[in-house]
This record gives structure tokens, sequence and C-alpha cells, in this order.
């Protein structure tokens, strides 16, 4: 399947070395500079690419491309950590042409362990020469770590009078957890946006998608999403008002979720996406909060792996979520079966209980009935696998 990208971006994704076989670098470039907006990890414990990239977007350069590696997230490794990124910014900016500081770098991979900056350095160097406008599959196989296949979103849509293109990157399957942004995101578009409305929507777009997902409920040393623009659909300038903003931002929004819930269908050993909707409440936090304290439930996604329709750890899941609300008008529907219905249990039959949990995408409703509000929440089934896959991480 050929994917292009926007107008002015190109991309590639090489084996460098860092892995035994698979593609283990890549870049993401644009020929035009580009207007960036980041959101970054809230983990205290951050590598060095996310401490360096943070004081980069905070003087608000232009970016003109992102260097990635896998199998490796150069993270708690110090003075020669921090060293070793402004390397590899260092080596792309030569290799491409362009100024140190319109370079932003990212890893992922192995806590705790130095990288090989040999192969990276030439990896760069032969990367630079290879980018293409249909480069991005090989690009997102390049930043994947445990993930089992890659993750691209795209959408084409009309605003300021002329056709933009955007399409995001994402990779993620493990240590998904929200405060920011679990997983990591390169999202690009030929709009002409300001500066302001860019920072406006990716803040928004985050908050029902990346910040709504949960594999595992451990928060990455690593995360980023960075959302370039550089302009080239020649479009009049996008606003944080209006009705091109609204359009932008539902695109944006539509991209970021889909990414979120390829990242939540690929959690390491899943099998299961589940699709939680909290309504009923008096606030969105209150509603947010209460459906990612079912998204996180270990007893949850036992059952719903193992398509027991166990309701009741739903309601323990929402009773300690720290969301006041009255337990006896609480509804519960599991993939539209009634269960709960204003705090009284319903016994349904047989033949609608067989269905419950037993498809790839299950869902979990509550109505709270305390107001209006609501959220969703994206999360998924927790297996032996996933157990199996991270007690031999390392080794």
């Amino acid at each position: 399947m050929l994917i292009s990208l926007p107008k002015g971006f190109s991309a590639n994704g090489i084996h460098c070395g860092l892995k035994r076989k698979r593609r283990d670098l890549s870049i993401f470039y644009s020929g035009k500079p580009c207007k960036c907006s980041a959101i970054f990890t809230k983990n205290l414990v951050k590598a060095a690419p996310v401490i360096l990239c943070r004081k980069r977007i905070r003087k608000n350069k232009p970016v003109r491309a992102v260097i990635v590696n896998s199998a490796n997230a150069n993270c708690m490794t110090g003075e020669r950590g921090l060293k070793d990124a402004s390397k590899m910014i260092k080596s792309t900016a030569e290799a491409l042409g362009v100024p140190e500081s319109s370079v932003m770098v990212s890893s992922t991979g192995v806590i705790g362990k130095y990288l090989r900056m040999g192969p990276v350095i030439k990896g760069i160097k032969k990367l630079s020469k290879t980018l293409s406008t249909d480069g991005v599959i090989n690009a997102a196989e390049g930043i994947m770590t445990t993930d089992r296949f890659h993750k691209i979103a795209c959408r084409s849509f009309k605003a300021g009078g002329k056709k933009i293109k955007m399409v995001g990157v994402a990779k993620g399957a493990g240590m998904i957890h929200p405060d920011m942004a679990t997983m990591l995101c390169y999202i690009m578009t030929d709009a002409d946006i300001d500066k302001k409305a860019l920072d406006k929507a990716l803040a928004a777009a985050n908050g029902t998608s990346f910040s709504s997902i949960t594999v595992d409920g451990d928060m990455s040393t690593n995360d980023s999403v960075f959302l370039l623009a550089n302009g080239a659909a020649a479009n009049r300038t996008i606003t944080a008002s209006g009705r091109d903003f609204k359009v932008f931002l539902e695109k944006l929004g539509e991209v970021m979720l889909d990414l979120a819930k390829m990242i939540v269908k690929d959690g390491e050993g899943a099998s299961k996406l589940i699709d939680i909707h909290v309504k009923g409440c008096k606030t969105v936090k209150d509603a947010k909060k209460a459906a990612m304290a079912i998204a996180g439930s270990l007893l949850t996604k036992c059952a719903v792996h193992g398509g027991d329709p166990n309701w009741g750890r739903v309601a323990s899941s929402v009773g300690a979520s720290g969301v006041d609300f009255d337990p006896a008008k609480m509804d519960i529907i599991l993939d539209d079966v009634v269960f709960l219905e204003k705090g009284k249990f319903l016994s349904p039959d047989e033949r609608k209980l067989k269905t419950v949990f037993k498809g790839k995408t299950v869902n979990i409703e509550v109505n709270l009935h305390r107001g209006k509000a609501s959220a969703k929440a994206y999360s998924c089934d927790i297996s032996k696998k996933y157990i199996t896959i991270n007690s031999y991480y390392t080794t």
C-alpha cells in the first residue's frame, strides 16, 4: 500500500545496526521550515531526547527534521546520553544541509544503555540520501519496538480555500498510560496555520486521543508528539478561531484518535480493544476520571480477555475512582447488554450473556445520572503473553 506524505515532506527508515535485522533509524523531513507544536511525557524520569527537545521547542524556531532511533531509549544515560542525542542532531543537520536548531530527536527502546553511536552516525548519512515522499511506511517501521504493525493515519480536507493533507505516524504497544503522550508520534501537514492555533489544536486533540488510552498503567520516559506544519498547501492562514480552525481540529483529532486506537489494539499481548464511555457526570473531568479507572483496571482487563461479563469489576473501578456519585443510580451496559439499571441488577438471558466480551472490540458503558458530561477512554485486555514479552525484554 503506497502512502504519500503532504506537500514538501519526505521520510524513510533503514536498518543501521542497532537491531539485528529490522529497521531501526528513521527521518521525517520537510523541504520548507515548519511551525512545530509538541507535547512530552510528564514522567520525572525523562530520556535525553525529551530533555533536549523540550528546551528546543520553547525557543520556537522553525523545524525541518526529526531523527528517530529505536532499540535504545537513551534514558538514564546522564551527560553521555545528552551528548549522544546532540550528536544525532548535529549529524542529521549536516547530512541534510539544515541548521542544527531545526532538527529534533527521539529515541525508543531499552532504558539505561548507552547508544552505539558508530552505526547511528553512519546510518544518518546513508538515510539522509534516501528520503522519499512515499517512504513513510519504512519510516514507521524504523521507530517500532515491540509493535506488531506500523501505525499510520491520513486525512485530506479543505480549509482556507485549499486542499490540505495530514499524515500521522506513531509507535507504541507497551508502557502505555497517559499523562502525555504514551508513545512516539509525528504528524505532518502542509497546512498554513498560526502557531497559537497549532498549539491549541494539538492540546485539544491530545486530550481525547493519546491521553485517553492505557495498556498497562506504565507511563513511558520517552513520550513525544510532534505536529509539523510547513504551509506548502498555500491556504489562507488558519487562526485559532472560525470554521477553518474547526475543520483542522476535527481532522487532527481523527488522525490522533486513529493512531491512539491502533496503539491500544497493538497492546503487548492484547487481543481485544475496550471502548469505554462514561456519561451522566457533573463534569468532563469526573467522566474522564471514571473512564480511565475502568480502562486501567487489571481485573476488568482480565475479564474482557476471558470473555467473562463480570460487571461487578466495572462497578468497583468506578467506585474507587474518586468520583462522587450514588451507586443506587448507576447503569452498567456491556456490549449493549444491560446488567445494572438505576443500581438494580437485571438478569440478562443466557443467549445475550454469550455475546458479551466475545468480539475483537468490546464496549463498556456507564451512566452515573449526575449530570450531562461524558468522556471516553480506550484500553485492551491483558493476557499471559504480556507477561512473557516483558519478562524477557532486555534478555
